[in-house]
């Protein structure tokens, strides 16, 4: 008999579980069929619950008078993969077993799939191997448990031996190669799959992109025949992350121009683009986008907006912004410490990770020590750093990577202290990088030490022979110090070894468009000719200011100028 029970069903969906509890103790002497089945369909909010009640009070139910059946087991197994609650899963197992329900196969699958969906690749394919009704659904289950754990060999087996298969089927394993690197097999899959949804598009469109085949990945997205929101935004995010910036912006506004509205993480994957690009006014127009369609600006967007509007200059935006938001993370904290530090703002920065200190619900993490390593290091406060180092090291045992080693460096190096820098670089216990070996260099620039830029190019050079950078470091410590012969010696070598130097490039924004410029290709600009008819331009206009400052102030009675030297 499957009567419906009200008042548990009532009171579940109410999240009042300690009341349902005590009344089912009171007056469900033997709970009937239709109580359980109202207690696992219970609303997320109160399944989410840490302590797991529905699962607890099922459990005292079924070690008391209760007597559950083949529909009583599959429900429960549900509520445990909804909630990951693996180990209840075993427990409630082993009542199966105990209660001689293994062999049934409305109950066999219901095994299964919880093992699967709970991440248990072992149980899962115990229980798939002995199940002796296995659908598409079932065997889609245990490809993706498969997938989740890196057994790519284990789904194409499942795959393979399926006689029927369906879009999930394809799509799951397509997204498994592509998750694992493995672009030619996804391809080679994907041109085999029958009917295609949205998602083997994106699943390929994000596996070329991770695998950095960004060109490849573009004609994917050009093929595409609807592309949805996360086409877009994957294609954004992607030359975003592989440092084609202004291709991010294009695509972005393209994207405005079509008939997709960008979402939430749209906005979050542009921004990183805009900030390199200094592009303020698209910046502005992001956050006025997010206000507008109210769109949250939680703790993600709120530290990628910050990150944009310190990047842009307009730190004091950044810190308003900052200070007007309610939910604050890790990441927001960072951008804004992150920030003040590139501005030279060290003890403004240090104020804010103070302030960071005293907020509960967040805990500063590696990137919080690079901000504020590097806030110490651009304000020269080399005591501050020391003792930060000693913080994050001890305090909040937090290990130093490279980057932290990094910064301590450059605080070291441009306080003068470029013998203890130097030492701090000999004892990392891991390997310098060229970052490391550039920032040292340029401390000996700095502070013209000549003999020991030396001996740390040797180093640098022996570690990555192709790298320019440390030949003009090198080259320009030896100009500066007069040293010709060894400024030709070091030119010499980059021949002889056919180093490249990287070319620089810069953007500039004008009218809310981004301009791009090449060192030594200034030819291929489309707008070459009216960038040099303004050059010459402003070098007249440059040149007859210049005379009318210096000659304004001859003493043309004495003939001489304000310098004191006599005209002529």
């Amino acid at each position: 008999m499957f009567a419906f029970s009200p008042q548990t069903g009532h009171h579940i969906t109410n999240g009042d579980l300690s009341r349902n509890q005590r009344e089912s103790k009171l007056h469900l002497a033997k709970p009937r069929i239709a109580t359980w089945e109202s207690l696992s369909r219970t609303p997320p909010e109160v399944q989410s619950s840490s302590q797991n009640p529905i699962i607890k009070l099922c459990w005292d139910l079924c070690v008391g008078d209760f007597v559950p059946n083949r529909f009583t087991f599959p429900y429960l197994l549900k509520n445990c993969w909804k909630l990951s609650a693996i180990e209840e899963g075993k427990q409630i197992h082993s009542l199966i077993v105990k209660r001689g329900f293994q062999d049934d196969v409305f109950v066999q699958r219901a095994l299964v799939r919880m093992y699967a969906k709970c991440g248990g690749c072992g149980d899962a394919k115990k229980g798939f191997d002995r199940c002796r009704e296995l659908d598409v659904v079932l065997r889609n289950d245990m490809i993706s448990v498969y997938v989740r754990n890196g057994r790519l060999e284990g789904a194409r087996e499942v795959f393979d031996g399926m006689t029927e298969r369906n879009v999930v089927s394809w799509s799951v394993m397509i997204d498994g190669y592509c998750k694992n690197g493995e672009m030619d097999m996804a391809r080679c899959l994907f041109d085999e799959m029958p009917e295609r949804n949205q998602f083997p598009w994106n699943s390929l469109l994000s596996g070329y992109l991770k695998s950095g085949r960004v060109e490849v990945a573009r004609e994917i997205f050009d093929e595409i025949p609807k592309r949805d929101v996360f086409s877009w935004t994957i294609m954004i995010s992607g030359y975003s992350q592989n440092s084609q910036f202004k291709e991010s912006l294009e695509l972005f506004l393209e994207m405005l121009k079509s008939s997709v509205i960008p979402n939430r993480i749209t906005l979050i994957s542009v921004l990183p683009a805009i900030a390199q690009l200094g592009a303020l006014s698209q910046g502005r127009w992001i956050h006025a986008y997010a206000d507008k369609k109210g769109i949250e600006i939680d703790g993600v967007l709120g530290a990628a907006l910050v990150d944009m509007y310190c990047k842009c200059g307009c730190i004091d935006e950044a810190l308003a912004l900052f200070e007007s938001m309610k939910q604050r993370t890790s990441s927001t904290w960072n951008s804004v410490i992150l920030g003040l530090a590139a501005h030279g703002l060290g003890t403004d920065a240090l104020c804010v990770f103070s302030r960071m200190q005293n907020d509960s619900t967040v805990n500063p993490n590696e990137i919080t020590f690079i901000g504020v390593l590097s806030a110490c290091s651009h304000a020269g406060l080399v005591n501050e750093g020391l003792k930060m180092f000693d913080l994050f090291t001890y305090y909040y045992n937090l290990r130093p990577n490279i980057r932290h080693y990094g910064c301590m460096v450059d605080l070291l190096g441009r306080a003068g202290l470029i013998n203890e820098a130097k030492e701090l670089v000999d004892r990392m216990p891991i390997e310098p990088n060229p970052v490391i070996w550039k920032t040292l260099l340029s401390a000996c620039r700095m502070h013209k030490n000549v003999e020991l830029a030396e001996h740390v190019a040797r180093d640098a050079i022996g570690s990555a022979p192709q790298d320019s950078g440390f030949y003009a470091l090198l080259s320009n410590i030896f100009a500066e110090a007069g040293h010709w012969n060894d400024m030709a010696n070091v030119r010499r070598e980059m021949n002889d070894l056919e180093v490249q130097k990287a070319v620089g490039c810069s953007w500039v924004e004008v009218d809310g468009v981004v301009h791009e410029f090449f060192a030594g290709r200034e030819r291929f600009h489309s707008s070459w000719r009216e960038i040099c008819s303004m050059l010459e331009m402003m070098d007249v206009d440059y040149k007859e200011k210049f005379e009318m400052y210096i000659y304004k102030d001859i003493d043309w009675e004495n003939g001489k100028n304000p310098n004191g030297c006599r005209d002529g």
